[in-house]
Order: structure tokens, then sequence, then C-alpha cells
């Protein structure tokens, strides 16, 4: 199955860009992620990470019961 899909991409022209573009795309996904962390505030990033140990209301009542 791989030989065909390579014997037949191979023969087509312009298939390289398609590497190309992916790779551009997931480098920039990455990039815009990390500067939107980078610039995010203190206190936001404090309060994300509190989630996880937050008992929300859901847990306390399924608790009492």
């Amino acid at each position: 199955m791989l030989r065909f899909i390579k014997h037949h991409l191979a023969s087509e022209q312009g298939v390289a860009f398609y590497g190309i573009l992916s790779l551009l795309i997931f480098v920039l996904f990455f990039l815009i992620v990390i500067i939107r962390i980078w610039r995010m505030q203190k206190t936001t990033i404090e309060e994300l990470s509190n989630i996880p140990l937050a008992k929300d209301e859901v847990t306390l009542q399924n608790e009492i019961q």
C-alpha cells in the first residue's frame, strides 16, 4: 500500500508543496500557542493551574449524598 502511494505521489508535480505547507502550519500553530501563553497574565495562569484542585458544587453534592 505504501509503495503504491509513494509511486503515485512521485509521479505528480508539485507534491513537495504539501509537505512544506503542512510543516509551516504545524510550526505556526505552536508559535501562536507559545506566544499566547507567554503574554498571558500571571493571575490567569494561576487560576487555570488551580482548576484541577478546586472543588466545584457538583463534586460537593456527590460527596454529601
